[in-house]
This record gives structure tokens, C-alpha cells and sequence, in this order.
């Protein structure tokens, strides 16, 4: 095994997908297939039809797809999806930023990054604005 994982490469990707909530049974159903298989037969799991960009369907157990996708179906949602991963990559940054690592970097790398980072906050600080903004308007047009 770890000579397999010496040859594997991390990757990161984003997907953006249609979706309902469904049981297996439900949705092997609609797809015209099995879509899960495994030593129980689970056809009440919870779970979520999923529809790609070239309309093939699948099915994803509940906590699979909540772990890997978030609703994205208002700009609310799109700007509070982008504001958690902004903030993770920052708060990476500034523990980078303590390390032994970022101080062997030479002075122009380091000030490039302190300088990413002060952008990255107030991008942040914008972003925090702007979805405290329409969190308000948004209730109150709810009362």
C-alpha cells in the first residue's frame, strides 16, 4: 500500500451538480438500475439523486454528498460556500506564517505572502459585510 500511495499525486476538484433528496430504492427506480451494493441491503438509505452537467444520474449516500456539496442556490449560499473556503485557506496562511517553513523563504516571498494574506482579510471582512447585510434584509422581509 504505500508504495501505491508514493505513486498517487493529491487533486482537488469542484463540481457543481443537481440534486434531491431520495432513498436507494427510490432512486434505483428512476436511474433503472442498482446504484449501491453492499453486504446489507439498505434500500431505505437516505440519500440524494445526483444529476451531472452531462445528465448522467447516480445516487450518493446522505452523508457522502453533505460532506462533499452544500446548497448553492441562492447568491446567499454561493457567497457564504466562498467566504468558508476563503477563510480556510487564510487561516492556513497565517499558521504557514508561523512556521520554520515561511522563514526560510526569502524577504520578497515572505512579503508577498503577509501581503496575500492582508488582501485574503479584507476580501473576508468584505464578504462578512455583505452576507451580514442580506442576512438582515432577509429577515426582515421574512416579517
Amino acid at each position: 500500500m504505500k508504495e501505491l500511495s508514493e505513486k498517487m499525486s493529491q487533486f482537488t476538484g469542484t463540481k457543481t451538480v443537481n440534486a434531491c433528496r431520495m432513498s436507494r430504492k427510490e432512486a434505483e427506480k428512476v436511474i433503472g438500475r442498482k446504484v449501491y451494493n453492499d453486504s446489507e441491503d439498505r434500500e431505505d438509505e437516505e440519500g440524494y439523486l445526483v444529476k451531472y452537467a452531462d445528465d448522467y444520474l447516480s445516487w450518493s449516500p446522505r452523508k457522502t454528498f453533505e460532506d462533499a456539496y452544500s446548497c448553492s442556490e441562492t447568491f446567499l449560499e454561493r457567497m457564504l460556500i466562498e467566504h468558508k473556503e476563503v477563510k480556510e485557506r487564510y487561516i492556513k496562511g497565517r499558521e504557514f506564517s508561523f512556521t520554520q517553513a515561511f522563514r526560510q523563504l526569502s524577504d520578497e516571498e515572505r512579503g508577498l505572502l503577509r501581503k496575500q494574506l492582508d488582501q485574503m482579510e479584507g476580501y473576508l471582512y468584505t464578504l462578512t459585510k455583505r452576507i451580514e447585510v442580506e442576512l438582515s434584509e432577509t429577515k426582515g422581509r421574512s416579517e
